[in-house]
Formats: C-alpha cells, structure tokens, sequence
C-alpha cells in the first residue's frame, strides 16, 4: 500500500498561482466567441500546470476553429502570460457537441505560450 505525505512547500507562490489564473481568464474573456473561461493554476515546485475549461460559441467546426485561433493569437500577443504556461487541451461548445484542439492548428498536444509565440510571431508588447 503506498502512503503519500503532503508537506508545505515554502517555494511555492499562491499569488503566482491566482496570477495566471485572472490573467488567463481575462484574455480568453477578452476574444469574441467566448462564453465562458475558468482556470485553475498551480506553480508548486518549480514546474506546475495550467488548467482551462473555455466554451466558446460556434455552429461548426472551422467557425471553432476560427474563434480558437483567435484566442491562441490573444494568447501569443499578452505581456502577461508567461512563456512556461500551457493552453487548453481542448476548446468546446456549451453542449460539447464541436470539440477542437491546439492539434487543429497544426501543434502537437498543447502547446506551452512559448510555442503558440513561436507559431504565430509574436513577442508580447
């Protein structure tokens, strides 16, 4: 039977954890299409993760497309994301019935804010 043990870490930043979160959910919100966006961030040692939950509104697969893409290019152009940070896994519609990922795009998996700038060009101002 394996036990685990949680310890506090003092490296760890909760206000870098709420950062990435309001700034996450603040561009995603900013990109027309969007419904809703909620994050959930942590920064624990040294690594941490990057979740999003983004509903967006289109009626077909490219218009999904077109707002993911949209979001992405928010991404890449916002000073206040951080390289090292992750995008969704997926962008969906409230029902779920038009799933889309970064992988539509051409990106293999997630990709880090590093790669979407790379993508696209783009050095945040």
């Amino acid at each position: 039977m394996a036990v685990g043990l949680v310890v506090p870490v003092s490296g760890c930043s909760p206000g870098s954890a709420d950062r990435c979160e309001e700034a996450f959910t603040a561009v995603t919100m900013s990109v027309g299409g969007v419904a809703s966006a909620s994050w959930d961030c942590s920064d624990q040692f040294g690594g941490g993760w990057q979740r999003g939950d983004v509903v967006i509104e289109a009626s077909d697969e490219d218009g999904a497309i077109e707002v993911m893409d949209a979001i992405l290019r928010a991404y890449a152009a916002s000073p206040d994301l951080e390289d090292r940070w992750s995008v969704p896994q997926e962008f969906k519609t409230r029902d779920r019935s038009i799933i889309v990922s970064a992988g539509d795009l051409g990106f293999n998996g997630p990709p880090t804010l590093r790669e979407v700038r790379e993508h696209y060009r783009v050095t945040p101002g």
